[in-house]
């Protein structure tokens, strides 16, 4: 019987013995989860590796190739109003009439006048004939025929230009004014936008410019993503660079065409990115040592970035600066080397020795 409880106290204790060593095990296992899972995944790039050739891109507003601003070129009361925004119209359609009674009453007595003179001055041809009067009669005779004749177009065109008629046919973008209202001459009234090819205007840095090549003109093809449609790719094709910079920004505005796509209306005014197609060695000279906008961090005016130590895996702060510029990528002018790495994305909640994980998705 004694032997039987030694034996089963024997047991009692390895069982015992083998339970605390797996309770261990597993605690040490669920420690090191717990590690891994607070090491914080992150999106890592290497500097100066990695560029596509897309990476190129500039802020662009669309507008149109033919768009005309219409205004009176002569003050009056507008009467009739029949354009309405966003409607389409035919070319010599009218789309606006001021008050014509006064016009109207002075082309009378021009025509008149001129009536009278031509009269007086054909009177004058047949008597100089006969040599009835003095050649200084017949000419001031002509003189007043001329006078005439010049008031009387005056008066006309005066009538002609009180009416807003399409130039050619298109849609209404915009009416800046209203019927029954005073408008003087000169004062835009009406926008239209005809049929015409639409077009992407940006402004390219001088660096680009000067990378242009011999012949001067930038061999730039490229693609522009709206706003309104951000989903969509628009291929744009590279048409006319102004060879005159702006003086305070140092850039030269470059015009893109592009064709509407279907299920998609485009208007004047839309914004949105164009980016560029260039080759993979321009892009390399023109954007030097460029980093994502994602991976810059501020401290007031300070930039900075998150590197990552590539032995121990952790971060360490590094004051930049960057070359002025806009887009996805900046260009890095101090505080970066080739082959370093950094984080490229969601930086907010990094902190100085913070060790971190490559993310895969």
């Amino acid at each position: 019987m004694q032997l039987n409880t030694l034996k089963y106290s024997h047991f009692l204790m390895a069982a015992w013995f083998v339970a605390t060593l797996t309770a261990c095990g597993f605690e040490r296992a669920g420690s090191s989860r717990e590690l891994a899972q607070r090491v914080r995944p992150a999106k890592l790039i290497t500097v100066g590796q990695g560029g596509e050739p897309e990476s190129l891109n500039f802020p662009a507003v669309v507008q149109s190739s033919q768009q005309t601003e219409m205004s009176f070129e002569v003050g009056g009361m507008l009467n009739e109003l029949f354009a309405v925004e966003g409607s389409r119209v035919q070319k010599g359609e009218v789309l606006a009439k001021l008050d014509q009674r006064d016009l109207q009453a002075k082309q009378s007595s021009a025509q008149a006048q001129f009536k009278h003179a031509n009269t007086e001055y054909q009177r004058a041809l047949r008597l100089i004939k006969a040599k009835a009067i003095s050649r200084s009669i017949l000419e001031q005779r002509e003189y007043q025929y001329d006078v005439s004749k010049l008031q009387l177009k005056t008066a006309r065109k005066a009538l002609q230009d009180s009416i807003l008629r399409a130039p050619f046919s298109g849609a209404i973008s915009r009416v800046s004014v209203e019927a029954r209202e005073v408008v003087r001459a000169g004062e835009p009234a009406i926008t239209i936008l005809g049929q015409g090819q639409l077009e992407a205007k940006l402004n390219l840095p001088s660096q680009i410019m000067a990378n242009a090549g011999d012949s001067g003109k930038p061999q730039l093809e490229g693609y522009l993503v709206l706003d309104v449609a951000p989903q969509k790719r628009i291929p744009a094709t590279f048409k006319s660079v102004s060879l005159e910079a702006d003086t305070a920004s140092q850039t030269y505005e470059v015009t893109f065409t592009f064709a509407e796509p279907d299920g998609l209306m485009i208007l004047p005014g839309m914004n949105g990115v164009v980016w560029l197609r260039a080759p993979q060695s321009e892009v390399e000279t023109l954007a030097g040592l460029s980093i994502p906008l994602a991976s810059i961090a501020t401290d007031g005016e300070q930039h900075y970035v998150w590197v990552v130590n590539s032995r121990s895996m952790r971060l360490s702060r590094r004051n930049i600066v960057l070359e002025e510029g806009v887009g996805a990528r900046l260009n890095v002018i101090t505080g970066l080397e080739v082959q370093e790495i950094i984080v490229a994305a969601g930086i907010s909640y990094l902190s100085e020795g913070m060790k971190i994980r490559p993310w895969s998705n």
